[in-house]
């Protein structure tokens, strides 16, 4: 009962924001809310540091404004921050929870997607392989602009990929291999496995945060993906952002393919 009030409450949000704001919804090709409830509590379990069930029936008690304060950063991929603004006397009355953005901090949706520029762009590489299954160039060659068969395509190979913190990774590794198809290159290889970058930038992020001084509890990793559940945390861009390890792990990877003077990772 609880989840389809939830679903509900929602859906009303999300027709709302489409009038409204149309943009929030640039490129993408279906909602599926559940996902959305998903990312929602994740998000709350990891700010709170509290369990998912924690998470779950804070999500459960939040207030309509601050419901849709939440489902918009996620969707315009703004950094919010998540507290507890009170703290009840009765340890039976859930704490009420505030959702407040930070500011300017890390890429804007706009620059952390990008399915067209992905359609656009990518013209020699001969496939991109995501957890085994791949998506072939042929794919851009046989289709014209604003085909939506291409979305279908796309979005079939990203959603064998269960967990959206991970996902989100890997779209995030496409994208930089779409800047380095901006250089005038040949071919950077043949099936290129963007879970292979993922993880390379898991790896530098990882000997990075050791050499700072990270302990094991703060570089817990995921135990579906391997990956270090503070790297899913980290903004974008920024010198610990996701991008940035995901540049880097991407030039480690083609490096071999490309022109010496073309690609120097710093």
């Amino acid at each position: 009962m609880s989840i389809s009030i939830l679903t509900q409450e929602i859906m009303v949000y999300l027709a709302m924001y489409m009038r409204t704001q149309p943009g929030l919804f640039a490129e993408m090709f279906r909602l599926r809310i559940g996902l959305i409830i998903q990312v929602m509590a994740t998000e709350l379990a990891h700010s709170l540091r509290c369990s998912a069930e924690e998470a779950t029936e804070g999500l459960m008690n939040l207030s309509p404004s601050a419901m849709k304060n939440l489902l918009h950063h996620i969707l315009s991929g703004k950094e919010f921050g998540v507290e507890r603004s009170v703290r009840p006397i009765d340890s039976n009355v859930s704490p009420a929870i505030s959702i407040h953005e930070i500011g300017a901090v890390g890429a804007t949706k706009t620059e952390r997607t990008g399915i067209m520029q992905l359609k656009s762009e990518i013209k020699q590489c001969h496939g991109l392989s995501v957890e085994g299954f791949v998506l072939p160039s042929s794919t851009t060659r046989e289709m014209t602009p604003g085909e939506i068969k291409f979305s279908v395509h796309v979005e079939s190979v990203l959603n064998r990929v269960p967990q959206p913190e991970y996902r989100q990774l890997l779209v995030e590794a496409i994208l930089v291999l779409t800047m380095l198809a901006d250089i005038e290159i040949h071919s950077i290889g043949s099936i290129i496995a963007v879970e292979k970058i993922v993880h390379i930038a898991n790896d530098l992020f990882l000997q990075e945060q050791k050499t700072l001084g990270a302990d094991d509890v703060m570089l817990a990793k995921d135990p579906a993906s391997g990956i270090c559940t503070l790297l899913y945390d980290s903004a974008p861009s920024g010198r610990f952002g996701t991008m940035t390890y995901l540049s880097k792990a991407a030039a480690t990877y083609v490096q071999e393919f490309l022109p010496h003077s073309l690609c120097a990772m710093q």
